[in-house]
């Protein structure tokens, strides 16, 4: 327990990997030029736009209508009801004009000798609805969705009249299903190739996260496929989300898409019976393609991102769930319930917590302001002037039992500093072993540890002899007296564990217990055959990210 450290304790020990943050916002920030284009094509070519959109939809809506009248959905279409689907791949060019998107340059790689044109699309990054209009003019395919886009207006229709696998991931046999459609289709003649965003949802564009297998355990070759859009003058991936983004697009002169076909990647043995390692293998060289980095950000990871967005608001996620929540020992429930804390703490809305904030948070308005400072700056792990939601959670970890050794023994020095003065004299480890004594002798009848050995121990250690000890002398003393970091371990606590926060994630830990316990209740009814399976809290985000593979 020789740590090398300085006289003062540095902040705790980041534990959780800095990642590319995938759902981040970038600024829309047009500039002056940018405002004046918005402006002459907002009195000019945006009615216009406006109005032949909203036509080529309806028509493309009707069509849809008079070609799935009668149809039998576990069946492809007919060759007669695709003639009257084919002017919906023109609508969606018109569509794309409307979009300020004149020209799309497409790049294919030369034929592949002995690998048959793949039935799978894989398109990434999946940036927004855009994404849809393209594929749906340069390929018409099939696609995977999200079951409650059936029920939306035209869209819904035309949806349907596509195809689409619409899938309900609330339920294992739901999934199961959608799984089972999938392989059927892609090795059926007839129906049209199958298109998948593998990532399950939009993202800014700036890493692949992970991509969901179910495409890639068909068995054969899929189709990589990359999309890029310029950020300038619209950044579709980032500026805005939803609808909005038609609205921006259309207020542009022009933008720009380009798209890149790779060579078919072809499943060897071991991806044959991994469908997960064919996924990421291919993942892998699509980022090396792009440019980008892979991330393990998952489906939670998006729920977290729409929570993070929520009111407007903006908190940098360059982090992955899975690495989060252990520190607290939360689930993915529990670890959103906290975001939603940090931005009722958030009191201006920037995304990070402030001094003044961090204090309201952990009740410490009535410690030595010498105490919060210090413990604030022990959190602040990248000694920014303010904390991140990431930092809070590392912070907060301190109070668990799985808290790292050198992290505890920064929290008991700042704790046994009774007087904030950036050193610990004898007379506050006396109160810090009388208020452990209080609270032992009722157990044990006897302290903790002797006034004589206490005061031989602190001479022992206080090399500099100035009285007070530094952190470097603190952790002598508590190498040689185990006994007084836990002393201090439990008075830190309990200086933490009284604020309404740390409350709550107690709670949430024990709720965590609770959804565990029900959702083992679920799977033993399962086996007993009702079908059901216990729906997740992370698929509250369905309706807000596209399916995925």
């Amino acid at each position: 327990m020789s740590p090398t450290v300085g006289r003062q304790p540095s902040h705790i020990l980041e534990r959780v990997p800095r990642v590319v943050n995938p759902f981040g916002l970038r600024p829309f920030a047009p500039g002056m030029c940018g405002n004046a284009g918005m402006a002459l094509t907002a009195v000019s070519l945006f009615p216009i736009r406006l109005i032949v959109l909203i036509v080529a939809v309806l028509i493309a809506g009707a069509l849809a209508v008079l070609a799935t009248i009668g149809a039998d959905g576990s069946k492809p279409l007919n060759a007669a009801r695709r003639l009257l689907l084919h002017p919906i791949q023109w609508l969606a060019r018109v569509a794309l004009w409307c979009l300020g998107y004149w020209r799309i340059p497409v790049t294919r790689p030369n034929a592949v000798q002995g690998v048959k044109t793949p039935r799978v699309l894989v398109s990434a990054p999946h940036y927004s609805l855009i994404d849809v209009f393209f594929w749906t003019y340069y390929e018409m395919p099939m696609t995977l969705s999200h079951h409650g886009v059936a029920s939306i207006p035209i869209v819904g229709r035309i949806a349907r009249a596509m195809e689409t696998i619409f899938v309900d991931r609330r339920t294992a046999e739901a999934r199961a299903e959608a799984a089972n459609t999938i392989k059927r289709r892609c090795l059926e003649p007839g129906w049209p190739r199958l298109l998948v965003f593998p990532e399950g949802t939009v993202t800014n564009g700036s890493a692949l996260i992970q991509f969901r297998p179910g495409a890639f355990a068909v068995g054969e070759a899929v189709q990589p496929v990359l999309l890029r859009y310029g950020t300038r003058p619209l950044d579709v991936s980032g500026a805005v989300r939803g609808y909005e983004v038609f609205l921006y697009a259309m207020l542009q002169p022009a933008n720009s898409l380009s798209v890149e076909f790779l060579s078919p990647a072809v499943p060897s043995q071991a991806e044959l019976s991994d469908p997960r390692l064919f996924a990421g293998n291919v993942r892998a060289a699509m980022a090396a393609a792009l440019g980008v980095p892979c991330t393990n950000h998952s489906y939670e990871d998006a729920w977290l991102a729409a929570v993070a967005h929520e009111g407007g608001r903006e908190v940098a996620q360059t982090f992955e769930v899975k690495s989060l929540a252990p520190l607290l020992q939360l689930d993915a429930d529990g670890l959103v319930e906290l975001l939603r804390r940090f931005h009722r703490l958030d009191s201006n809305g920037s995304g990070r917590l402030e001094y003044e904030e961090f204090v309201d948070a952990l009740d410490l308005a009535g410690a030595a302001p010498g105490y919060a400072r210090r413990l604030f700056r022990l959190f602040d792990t990248d000694e920014s002037g303010s904390l991140s939601f990431a930092e809070l959670t590392q912070g907060l970890a301190v109070l668990s039992p799985n808290c790292e050794p050198l992290d505890r023994l920064k929290l008991a020095f700042i704790t046994c500093d009774l007087d904030a003065e950036g050193g610990v004299t004898l007379s506050s480890l006396r109160r810090v072993v009388a208020y452990a004594a209080e609270r032992q002798r009722a157990s044990t009848g006897r302290a903790p540890i002797d006034a004589e050995r206490l005061e031989a121990a602190f001479a022992a250690s206080d090399r500099d002899g100035d009285r007070a000890l530094d952190f470097n002398e603190f952790c002598s003393l508590v190498e040689a007296n185990a006994e007084l970091l836990g002393i201090a371990s439990e008075m830190a606590r309990g200086r933490l564990e009284g604020s309404a926060l740390s409350r709550f994630v107690e709670e949430a830990r024990e709720m965590k217990e609770v959804r565990r316990s029900r959702s083992k209740q679920q799977m033993r009814s399962d086996k007993g055959g009702n079908g059901k399976a216990a729906a997740g809290g992370y698929m509250r985000l369905e309706g807000k990210a596209a399916a995925g593979g």
